[in-house]
């Protein structure tokens, strides 16, 4: 549904929220309820978080007012909505997931999609939530019993998780072939080295370049199958799935909470290597710590975080920087927090942060001209906002990097998955040493979709 015609005439929806017992999940993690399954939506952040099935809504938009137009959307369909929540806890009632493009003129649309059945797990335990049209002639609508359906669920992951793990499974997707994307490897630190020249020329300070490639699993891989292998090699990442874009990223663009935000800003990179001990580890984050070239580059993505939220906050905060460390990687990281002002939501705090520098550069128009002319492709999904809001405008959201844009159905021999990597380039940058950034940066999902290292 165009956000436009949704907001003019919202459907009608029903949501009920129903608290589930403390064993409801039979000793399952709340991703492996995907084993198996096409049309999910994902938000999971070490074993907690929101798992979606089916959909009653999607709403899409384009252009440059996307996200408003996503937004005031999903206050129409809030607005004629009836729904029952006993438990009023972040992610319970009416909850859309959704991702939004990086440029505004991309061709693939944003999206809000509206799950038929939600199911959340935090730390006061588990809820499922069901969505509904509401009846023609007015009555009260019928909405699934919530235990039969969690009991559903589960009868049919359990037999797909054990053939698995019996390694059996004709699910598995085998080894990936990888096929070159947009541009060569050769061609696209050309296109590097390219940009540096116009930004030593004063165009830009600094450019987040991206790359794709297409990687193509040897037998159908079910997009449920997919999301659990990132949560499980990556969990302190957000596993996210909405409308077949899915990743593992470690950026939160912005968590709002009783007006309390959060924003994790990540820019600077080191490589890590497999089998690497604590000691290289921790020399490699020294080395991190101490480079001026991505010092600069994170002090450019920090100030563009801070830049954007203080117009909409009575206070911003940003203490020292610090290293994070990943299994693939090391990022220079600065949490940002505030307090918003007034009652702005979630989704116009992303519409004011999106992009950041660290995804796009600076300054942000030369930076995203230069993208434009020098990637040869259009990024669709691939670092733009993906997340949740719910029913007051609160919620969660990420940036969707490690990532990749799946084939409807699922990918397979025949339906390539699209999968991206990018990294800031400075003037000072080596064009080789940003190849292998983005090779390092694809591992997550390559690794899932079942490409051998």
């Amino acid at each position: 549904m165009k956000a436009d015609h949704c907001q003019a005439a919202p459907p009608r929806l029903s949501f009920r929220t129903h608290e589930l017992p403390d064993d409801a999940l039979a000793g399952l993690e709340l991703v492996d309820l995907l084993a198996g399954r096409e049309a999910v939506c994902s938000w999971v952040h070490e074993g907690r978080g929101l798992i979606g099935l089916g959909r009653v809504l999607a709403i899409e938009a384009h252009g440059a007012d996307r996200i408003e137009a996503l937004r005031a959307a999903w206050r129409a369909v809030v607005g004629a909505a009836w729904w029952r929540d006993a438990l009023v806890r972040p992610g319970t009632g009416p909850v859309a997931l959704g991702t939004i493009t990086f440029s505004p003129t991309s061709e693939q649309p944003s999206a809000l999609v509206v799950p038929e059945a939600l199911v959340g797990l935090d730390d006061s335990g588990a809820w499922l939530t069901t969505a509904v049209p509401e009846a023609v002639d007015g009555a009260e609508p019928e909405h699934p019993d919530p235990e039969l359906l969690l009991k559903a669920m589960v009868a049919q992951a359990l037999p797909v998780i054990g053939r698995e793990r019996a390694g059996d499974d004709g699910d598995s997707g085998g080894t990936a072939a990888v096929e070159t994307g947009a541009l060569s490897e050769e061609q696209w630190c050309e296109a590097v080295s390219a940009t540096q020249e116009r930004m030593r020329a004063g165009q830009a300070r600094k450019v987040v370049l991206a790359r794709d490639v297409l990687a193509c699993p040897a037998a159908p891989l079910a997009t449920g199958t997919v999301l659990r292998r990132l949560a499980c090699d990556y969990p302190s990442t957000w596993v996210f799935a909405v409308d077949q874009t899915v990743g593992a990223s470690p950026e939160l663009l912005l968590r709002l909470r009783d007006r309390h935000l959060i924003s994790r800003v990540l820019a600077g990179t080191a490589r890590r290597h497999a089998g690497e001990d604590a000691l290289t580890t921790a020399r490699l984050a020294s080395w991190l710590e101490g480079s001026e070239k991505n010092n600069r580059e994170h002090e450019l993505a920090r100030a563009s975080a801070i830049t954007a939220l203080e117009p909409l906050c009575s206070v911003v905060e940003a203490p020292a920087r610090f290293v994070l460390t990943l299994p693939n990687v090391l990022h220079l990281a600065s949490d940002v927090t505030g307090v918003v002002a007034g009652d702005t939501g979630a989704l116009a705090l992303v519409d004011a942060l999106h992009p950041t520098a660290a995804v796009c550069g600076t300054p942000t128009p030369a930076a995203a001209r230069l993208i434009e002319e020098a990637e040869s492709m259009d990024r669709g999904r691939y670092a733009g906002p993906v997340g949740w809001v719910d029913w007051h405008g609160e919620g969660e959201w990420c940036i969707a990097l490690r990532s990749a844009q799946l084939p409807t159905g699922g990918p397979g021999p025949h339906s390539p998955a699209r999968v991206f990597g990018g990294g800031g380039i400075m003037p000072d940058s080596d064009p080789i040493d940003e190849l292998a950034e983005t090779i390092a940066k694809m591992r997550p999902m390559l690794g899932a979709l079942g490409v051998r290292p």
